[in-house]
């Protein structure tokens, strides 16, 4: 299967930690949203990504392939419990996506269930990111957009 990564699992170091069983299968796009950051987490201590429906807007992210064991670790680690849903703080759910070529793709991906006062992502959260998108040659002006975010202090 297919996953669509935006937020902090775009960084190379991060995502092998976490899901060593797969492999880049290319960079793409969401047409029709925009990064948000609705959510606290309680690990990191701020803010975390989702995407949001936006007309106007476009996401970059990473496509991963992945066998199985390595999508049911991921779902507990971004806290997807599809038996337990009101646990859970991330829904997957299915999207299309263009890859840099122009084919479109299905994949899954998450969307952070909003929490109250979030606040914003820290410094170090955003520094996953921004080095996803620079490893993985993101456009130069989502590049420039994701360096402009504002950080709170924590995590």
């Amino acid at each position: 299967m297919i996953y669509f990564a935006y937020g902090s699992n775009v960084d190379p170091v991060q995502w092998r930690q976490r899901c060593p069983g797969s492999d880049v299968a290319g960079v793409a796009r969401l047409a029709g949203h925009r990064l948000v950051f609705p959510r606290r987490s309680p690990v990191r201590g701020c803010a975390v990504a989702s995407v949001e429906p936006d007309p106007a807007g476009m996401v970059w992210g990473v496509l991963y392939r992945m066998a199985a064991d390595d999508l049911a670790a991921l779902d507990a680690r971004e806290g997807y419990f599809p038996d337990r849903p009101k646990a859970s703080r991330y829904r997957r759910v299915a999207v299309t996506v263009t890859a840099l070529e122009g084919r479109q793709v299905d994949a899954l991906t998450y969307l952070a269930i909003p929490s109250p006062d979030p606040g914003l992502p820290s410094a170090a959260y955003l520094r996953h990111i921004v080095d996803g998108a620079v490893h993985h040659g993101f456009p130069e002006a989502y590049i420039a957009m994701l360096r402009t975010l504002p950080a709170g202090v924590s995590g």
